[in-house]
C-alpha cells in the first residue's frame, strides 16, 4: 500500500473509517453476532471507537506484529469458541454473501468467486460442492479452477480451528490455508458456495479508487442545512455535502460525490465522481475527477484525475496530476511495473506531501509521506518518504534592446 501509511481498515470514506462501513453492514445482516476484532497496538483505540459508535457486542484482541491471518486468529484464541465467521476487515462484499455461507451445512464453508483473469490469492480445487484443496497463489497458468477463495469462512467449531492453527507450520505466509488443507485431509466436511456479487479487495493503493466508487454508488442526495451552497453553483446527481461545507459561485459538482465537513469548493471548480474528506479546500478553477482526497488537502487552479491523496496534501497553482498515457496502455506502477489494470491512474500521494507550482506528475507516480515535488518538476518516477526533488535550472543573462510592439493595431480590431 505504500505510500499510504494509514491502516487500510481506518482509511476514511464518506466521513467514516472503512471498518465502520463493513461492521455496520455485518451487524445489519447478522443482527445477533458477537464481534472479535483483531487490531494492532497503534490502531486499538480507533478501532474501539468505531465499535462503540456502532454499539456492537465486541471484544478487541491485539496482534503485536503483522504476521498474517493465522497469527491474527491466534491472537484471539482465548475468545474463539463455538461457531465463528472469519472475515477481512476491508474487503467490499455484497451483504448476501453472509447468509449464502451460513445457510450451508458443513464443518467448514468457504465462498468462491469465479474470475476471468489471474488473481494473486487462494484458489479452490473442488469436486461438486466439496473442497478438495486450497491452492495459495499458484501462479498464472497453474490455477486449479477459476474460483478464487474469498475470506468469509465459517467454522462450526471455533476451538477446533484454534487447535489446528496451533499445530500448523509453514515458512510462507500461508499457515491459514495450510490449516484448511489439513482439515480436508483429515476428512472434515469442507464445502464451498459460489458467490456472485461485488468483491473489492484493498491490496494496492489504487484499489482505494475502487472502494470509493463502490461506496459512492450507495449514497443518496443529502445536503446539510448548515452547508452554504451558492445559488449560482450547479449540483447534479447524488451528492452529499456535510455540515460546515461551502460551495461558491460557479462551482459544478456532478455526483456521485461526497463533500466532507468544513470543505470549501471554490469558484469555477469542478468536482466529479470523487470523495473529498473533511477540511479539504479547492480554490479557484480546479478540476477533481474520479479521485479520493483525504482530509485537509488544498488545491488551487489544479487538475487532479484518478488520484489517491492520503491527506494533509498541498498543490501549488498550475500543478497537474496526469492520469492517462498517450498510447492508452494500462498504467504500471513502480520499478516492479505492477500492472494496475487501469487506463487512467494519476498520482498516489502519502500524507503530508506537497507538489509545487506548475509541476506535473506522470500517470501512476507515487510520492512518499512528507515529501516535496518542487516547482516546475515533471515527475516520472517515485519519490521516497521525507524526500525533496527540485529542478536544476540555469539562466542565460544578456543585454536586451527592445523593439516594442505597438498593441494599437489590435485595439482597433476590438472596436
Amino acid at each position: 500500500m505504500w505510500p499510504i501509511q494509514t491502516d487500510k481498515c481506518l482509511i476514511p470514506f464518506l466521513g467514516k473509517p472503512l471498518l465502520y462501513h463493513n461492521l455496520k453492514q455485518i451487524k445489519e445482516n447478522i443482527p445477533d453476532a458477537d464481534f472479535i476484532i483483531v487490531a494492532n497496538p497503534q490502531s486499538k483505540d480507533k478501532v474501539e471507537a468505531v465499535a462503540k459508535e456502532l454499539e456492537l457486542s465486541y471484544t478487541i484482541a491485539i496482534q503485536d506484529e503483522p504476521k498474517g491471518m493465522a497469527d491474527a486468529l491466534l491472537s484471539a484464541k482465548d475468545l474463539i469458541e463455538e461457531e465463528v465467521l472469519v472475515l477481512n476487515a476491508e474487503d467490499q462484499l455484497d451483504p448476501k454473501i453472509y447468509q449464502s455461507v451460513l445457510q450451508q451445512k458443513a464443518d467448514v464453508v468457504v465462498p468462491g468467486l469465479k474470475v476471468d483473469q489471474y488473481f494473486s490469492g487462494g484458489y479452490i480445487k473442488a469436486a461438486g460442492s466439496r473442497v478438495q484443496a486450497i491452492v495459495e497463489k499458484p501462479g498464472e497458468g497453474n490455477e486449479p479452477s477459476d474460483l478464487v477463495k474469498l475470506v468469509v469462512d465459517y467454522f462450526k467449531d471455533g476451538k477446533k480451528l484454534v487447535e489446528y492453527l496451533e499445530k500448523a507450520q509453514s515458512e510462507r505466509d500461508d499457515v491459514y490455508e495450510k490449516v484448511l488443507d489439513k482439515m480436508i485431509v483429515d476428512g472434515m466436511d469442507v464445502k464451498f458456495t459460489k458467490y456472485h456479487g461485488v468483491w473489492i479487495p484493498l491490496k494496492y493503493p489504487w484499489h482505494v479508487l475502487d472502494v470509493a466508487e463502490h461506496l459512492l454508488s450507495k449514497i443518496e442526495q443529502q445536503i446539510s442545512p448548515s452547508a452554504k451552497v451558492s445559488e449560482k453553483a450547479i449540483i447534479e446527481g447524488k451528492v452529499v455535502i456535510e455540515e460546515g461545507a461551502r460551495v461558491f459561485e460557479g462551482a459544478v459538482i456532478k455526483g456521485p460525490v461526497f463533500i466532507g465537513k468544513n470543505c470549501i469548493v471554490g469558484n469555477n471548480t469542478m468536482v466529479r465522481q470523487s470523495n473529498l474528506e473533511e477540511g479539504c479546500v479547492t480554490g479557484f478553477n480546479s478540476d477533481i475527477t474520479r479521485s479520493y482526497i483525504g482530509p485537509n488537502s488544498w488545491f488551487h487552479t489544479n487538475y487532479i484525475g484518478d488520484s489517491v491523496i492520503e491527506g494533509d496534501f498541498g498543490m501549488g497553482s498550475g500543478a497537474v496530476l496526469a492520469n492517462l498515457r498517450l498510447d492508452d496502455h494500462t498504467i504500471r506502477v513502480g520499478q516492479e511495473k505492477v500492472d494496475s489494470g487501469r487506463h487512467k491512474l494519476g498520482l498516489i500521494a502519502g500524507k503530508g506531501s506537497r507538489v509545487g507550482v506548475n509541476a506535473s506528475t506522470m500517470p501512476g507516480a507515487r510520492v512518499g509521506s512528507n515529501s516535496l515535488v518542487g516547482p516546475g518538476v515533471v515527475l516520472h518516477e517515485d519519490v521516497k518518504d521525507n524526500t525533496k526533488i527540485l529542478v536544476k535550472q540555469e539562466y542565460t543573462v544578456s543585454e536586451h534592446t527592445p523593439t516594442l510592439t505597438s498593441y494599437d493595431q489590435f485595439r482597433e480590431k476590438l472596436k
